[in-house]
Formats: structure tokens, C-alpha cells, sequence
């Protein structure tokens, strides 16, 4: 029915139609944009303006097309009037990654939320929990967070394109503690020294507080919090030829190279040795 390029921009992770209930007419199509057709889907001329971008899902009241709640990166909105208006996106309905806690008391609880930075925050405290109380924590929208366990206001936050930081959350210092310190962005699998998955772990070494792993296509160790960093494994990513190339069309790239970086998951702690095991997976 339709060939339009902002009705598939992204096709593999959040490409949605949805019918109106009442209208056989009226069609909705969500991707980085959210579209409404009035006639069947051949034409989409009507941008529907949400809090948010990249729109997942949708849900419309079989009874009364009106009501909708529409879900994208920053969490849910609710609209009564047909998407005229929608409900504020400052309430807790936003996508986290991952959540670890801290060794404060009472603890806290920190995470990565999607295209909304990290946050750190209270687990209980007298008079409830508001917003005002979670801080950034460093880092991006898509990364592990580990929190020192000697010393849990200093907190080690990662996101894509092997962005690790170090952040006091006493004062706000922040520095960039990467690994390998090239941006990867625009470059192909195929020339980017060392590989960081989207969400690549941090993880603090269970036997020695002071030992943090980190693991992208090597795994990385640094005793110096950040400082300095060793490789302790080979070259863990599948580094598949067919794979490692320009990603996209001949005119449009897609060169973020997410969806291709190796990636290293640590599976568990070893009671025999002060590291943990790793396991390559990927295709780049």
C-alpha cells in the first residue's frame, strides 16, 4: 500500500501498524515518527505529534478510538482526544537497561534508561520517593552501572560506543575513563581496533573491591579506576568477514555499528581465580 522511507526507517525493531477500531479508514504506522493515515494506508500525510520519539506500540480502547496509549523510548503516554494531547512523560514508566544497587543504607538503586541518561536513587525514605531525588550517575542511556563497593558514591557508568566514566556523586565530578578512546560512529566493523557492544558490562571482581572488568571484543581490567587498563583475554568477537564491512544502503549508511559490535557477557565468578568467565557473541 505505502513505500515510504519514515514509515520504515528503522524496520527491524519497531516498524507497528495498528487499525482504528471503528474506522477501517484510519491506520497508524510508529517508528521514529507516529503517522496517521485517513485513507487505508496509501497516503500518510498527518504527523502526530508525541513526548516523545522512536514509537513501539500502541493500544486503542476497542470502544472508543479516542483513548490511546502509546508507548516509545522515554516510557508511555496516554491520549483521550484521538492524540490531540497526551499526558506528560514525567512519570516512572521509562525503559532501564539494567539495575544494580549500591552498599549505602538504606541502598541505593541505580539504571540506565533509555534515550533518558542513568539514574541513582533512594530505595526508601521518609515521606516517599519523588523525582528530585535520582541523580544522574555518568555514563549514557544504554550502559551497565557499577557502584564501588568500598566506596559507593563513586560510580562507573558505561554506554554505547565504549563510553565508560567515572562520576563522584558527592560532587558531580565526572571524567571519561574509556577504554580505547576512539568514538567508533561512522566507522565499519571491519576498522574499529576494539568492539563495545550497546550495553557492554562492568562488573566489579567479587574476590578484590578494586579489580573492575570490563568487557567489549577483550576483556579489560583496571586497578586504577580507570586510570590504566590491561587486556586479559584473546580477541573474543566472531569477527565474521561478512559482517565487518559499511552497514546500510549504497546512499544511506547506517554506521552507528551497534547492531554488529562484538560483545563479551560475564557469566559467573570463579571460586579458583580472582576474574570471571567470559563468552564472546555477535557478528562483528
Amino acid at each position: 500500500m505505502n513505500q515510504e522511507r519514515k514509515l520504515r526507517q528503522r524496520a527491524w525493531y519497531y516498524s507497528r501498524v495498528y487499525a482504528d477500531p471503528k474506522d477501517t479508514n484510519i491506520v497508524y504506522a510508529l517508528n521514529t515518527g507516529f503517522y496517521r493515515s485517513r485513507d487505508g494506508g496509501k497516503t500518510f500525510p498527518q504527523g502526530i505529534q508525541v513526548p516523545h520519539g522512536d514509537n513501539h506500540d500502541l493500544w486503542i480502547s476497542p470502544t472508543d478510538p479516542n483513548r490511546m496509549i502509546e508507548s516509545n523510548d522515554g516510557g508511555a503516554n496516554v491520549s483521550v482526544n484521538g492524540g490531540r494531547t497526551w499526558s506528560a512523560q514525567d512519570f516512572a514508566t521509562a525503559q532501564f537497561y539494567h539495575v544494580t544497587t549500591t552498599n549505602h543504607f538504606p541502598y541505593r538503586i541505580c539504571g540506565a534508561q533509555q534515550d533518558n541518561s542513568t539514574l541513582c536513587g533512594p530505595s526508601r525514605q521518609a515521606g516517599g520517593i519523588s523525582n528530585r531525588d535520582w541523580m544522574d550517575a555518568g555514563g549514557g542511556e544504554s550502559g551497565y552501572i557499577a557502584a564501588d563497593p568500598l566506596h559507593p558514591d563513586i560510580v562507573y557508568a558505561g554506554s554505547y560506543g565504549g563510553l565508560l566514566t567515572r562520576k563522584d556523586m558527592r560532587t558531580g565530578l565526572t571524567r571519561d575513563i574509556n577504554p580505547w578512546p576512539d568514538n567508533p560512529m561512522g566507522i565499519s566493523s571491519e576498522d574499529i581496533k576494539y568492539k563495545f557492544q550497546w550495553t557492554f558490562p562492568i562488573v566489579f571482581s567479587p574476590h578484590d573491591p578494586h579489580t573492575i572488568y570490563v568487557g567489549g571484543s577483550n576483556v579489560f581490567v583496571t586497578r586504577t579506576e580507570g586510570q590504566s587498563y590491561q587486556i586479559i583475554s584473546p580477541p573474543l568477537a566472531r569477527n565474521d568477514p561478512q559482517t565487518l564491512g559499511a552497514s546500510g544502503g549504497p546512499i544511506t549508511k547506517d554506521q552507528t555499528g551497534f547492531e554488529t559490535y562484538g560483545v563479551v557477557f560475564p557469566l559467573a565468578p570463579s571460586p579458583r581465580t580472582a576474574g570471571v568467565l567470559w563468552a564472546g557473541s555477535a557478528a562483528g
